[in-house]
């Protein structure tokens, strides 16, 4: 999963036939694909629409010049109010320097320089719009306390235009793509995070609303880029469950803003009806903030276990703790004030935060090399499982729920940011929240469990075997038990006890061992030359 999650940052660069001959994933689609193809039926319609006009044209006389100037400079009136993204991201961009250059003032700190997505270097028709949002300027405006709150805070029409944008069938505030595992007739649906203006828009619409009607609140500006998404990507699901369906699986995975909104698409199909639960699988996140309040109870109404979602978080992502921190109560009435929404808001108003960790919380640690291990976890890298054992469920809750409180404000996003060291793009935040770091760090774990596999199944052959090889043999009371599995036998264990006697004796019952257990011959060879030839020699004189 964390390899396709950092795959979303270069979908023009996936190539089909490496992502099916390394990995057995057939590339469906792409938001880019579909983005091309709209595109395309634009210009198509276009054309179509100036086809016409010319031929109605033609059609009048030579006297109407003046009406035919007329059409002709409306016609080039309507291409000319089409503006393209790119024009508008200078647009946008612009006014972020100028509050740039009123701000920098004020902010403590300046980010040297931002890093450009290594992925998505390349210029790629369909996608090169959306790459490289991120630049100094934008990352400027996103730093200013004023543009934080500016969208929460201002007036609902302006809010609504924000959120209809987000909710467009046409655009998206993130990359994703589709790919298809066709031997266990899985479609993974790859969300990518925060990469343009757009996406920040959805981030910045932070105020809680209802999510599908329910009684559970919701982050707005994620919610509506969810049902933008949930549209572009239903015709997907409906024809893979055409293709294949009860057997048909969906598995939806994304990184930052891309696991809410993988976690939201996810849950939409399931109450809107379009899958049934048994061919949703669990939604993983990697390192994405907390985008509801009741979420686990949202779980446990709708039937699904707590392992539906599992949010995997690097110790020290500054991403997930965003809006699960602890808000002191100056912060929390000025939210109060500026937007009613926040007024009644429940996590707000017991717990000291906008939306709350739901689903399994996994704590990914990496190499210490790469980051400092975590106070609250062990020293060395791994991938803990926050749970909570005690069997009264309500107290279990509210152990585990203080639990991730204390982890996600160890340390305090103000803490990570009142770091110097914390901007850049060799920064702290860039290290600790990067797909590219999940993906390292994941890695790093499963090869360090796999060597300790190796190791202790190298132990408990040595300690099988040496009382075989010993040349003087074993107390015939000592039993060594070795777990075995074969594909003709199953799983079992097998009494090694007194097997090694002097002379005939001894050869028999080894060779029975060998016989009934399909062991290979070859080990016969681990025995000492001494104790082979004098075996034999005991079985001719005995015969």
């Amino acid at each position: 999963m964390s390899y396709l999650g950092s795959l979303a940052y270069g979908i023009p660069q996936i190539k089909p036939e490496n992502l099916l001959r390394n990995h057995g994933l057939r590339l469906v689609t792409s938001s880019c694909e579909k983005r091309e193809q709209v595109l395309k039926a634009e210009k198509e319609k276009a054309a179509a629409e100036d086809q016409e006009k010319k031929e109605n044209e033609n059609a009048q006389t030579q006297g109407e010049e003046r009406s035919t100037t007329t059409s002709v400079e409306e016609n080039g009136k309507t291409s000319g109010n089409r503006i393209s993204a790119s024009t508008a991201y200078h647009i946008a961009a612009s006014a972020a320097s100028y509050l740039h250059s009123h701000t920098m003032s004020i902010l403590p700190f300046k980010s040297s320089k931002t890093m450009p997505n290594k992925d998505s270097s390349e210029t790629t028709i369909g996608c090169d719009d959306n790459i490289d949002a991120m630049n100094r300027e934008v990352a400027s405006f996103m730093a200013t306390s004023d543009s934080v709150t500016s969208v929460v805070a201002a007036k609902e029409e302006v809010k609504q235009a924000v959120a209809d944008d987000l909710n467009s069938n046409h655009s998206s505030p993130c990359e994703w793509f589709v790919c298809d595992d066709d031997q266990s007739l899985t479609r993974f649906f790859v969300i990518q995070g925060s990469e343009s203006l757009a996406s920040w828009k959805a981030n910045l619409l932070f105020e809680p609303v209802k999510f599908e009607g329910l009684d559970v609140m919701v982050h707005r500006g994620i919610y509506e880029a969810a049902k933008g998404m949930y549209a572009q990507m239903l015709p997907e699901v409906r024809s893979h469950l055409k293709s294949h369906g009860s057997h048909a699986n969906f598995r939806l995975t994304g990184h930052s803003l891309g696991g809410s909104l993988s976690l939201l698409v996810n849950l939409m199909l399931f109450i809107r009806g379009e899958v049934p639960p048994s061919s949703l699988l669990p939604v993983i996140t990697f390192g994405s903030p907390s985008i509801m309040c009741g979420g686990d109870r949202l779980l446990r109404r709708l039937g699904l276990p707590r392992s539906h979602v599992q949010a995997i978080t690097m110790h020290r992502d500054i991403v997930p703790r965003a809006f699960s921190c602890n808000y002191p109560n100056h912060v929390a009435e000025f939210l109060k004030a500026i937007n009613v929404n926040f007024r009644n808001h429940q996590c707000l108003n017991s717990q000291k935060l906008l939306f709350a960790p739901m689903g399994e919380f996994l704590i990914l640690q990496p190499d210490d090399k790469f980051s400092p291990n975590h106070d609250l976890l062990p020293s060395g890298s791994g991938l803990y499982l926050l749970n909570c054992p005690v069997s009264d469920s309500t107290e279990a809750e509210k152990q585990l729920q203080a639990a991730q409180f204390e982890f996600l404000n160890s340390p305090h996003p103000l803490e990570i940011l009142s770091d110097r060291s914390a901007y850049g793009s060799g920064g702290t935040v860039q290290r600790d929240h990067d797909m590219s770091s999940y993906l390292k760090s994941v890695r790093n774990v499963i090869r360090h469990e796999l060597n300790n596999i190796r190791k202790a199944k190298r132990k408990q052959r040595r300690r099988v075997w040496w009382p075989l090889v010993s040349p003087s043999g074993v107390n015939a009371g000592i039993v060594v038990r070795r777990y075995v599995e074969s594909g003709s036998m199953g799983h079992g264990q097998i009494n090694f006890a007194g097997i090694l006697q002097s002379g005939k004796e001894s050869l028999k019952r080894f060779s029975t061992l060998v016989a009934s257990q399909h062991m290979h011959l070859l080990v016969v060879l681990l025995f000492p030359a001494r104790l082979l030839i004098v075996g034999t020699f005991s079985m001719f004189n005995f015969r």
